[in-house]
């Protein structure tokens, strides 16, 4: 039975992987487009801000995929499941967390702009 789960969730989480890959490259090429239509005095600043941006936006995809995922495992609580739901927890903290960062990235440059 633990076998079968098992098997379960390692296609389920490389078929995830393998959607991710496309979702990837579309999400570099969305960033790529912002970076260039979107020029900037502090080039580093605008580019950093970008990279964290496009790292947020594939941890929401990874997270959602994860908790898609996890609905697929078994209606009763074992110890595998609960382990997937406090990964995907901690995941969630560090997209929160994420965000937090960027709006002050975002905040701290709009800050510089309107002081020149």
């Amino acid at each position: 039975m633990k076998a079968i789960l098992c098997m379960i969730v390692v296609s389920f989480v490389l078929g995830a992987y393998a959607q991710d890959a496309g979702e990837n490259s579309q999400a570099r090429n969305l960033v790529q487009a912002a970076a260039q239509t979107n020029p900037s005095s502090s080039k580093a600043d605008s580019g950093d801000t970008q990279a964290l941006r496009a790292d947020l936006q594939r941890l929401k995809i990874l997270l959602n995929q994860m908790r898609t995922n996890l609905a697929f495992v078994q209606t009763t609580q074992t110890p595998l499941k609960h382990q997937f739901e406090l990964e995907a927890d901690a995941w969630q903290v560090i997209v929160e967390q994420m965000e937090r960062r960027l709006k002050h990235m975002e905040d701290r440059g709009t800050q510089v702009e309107s002081g020149r």
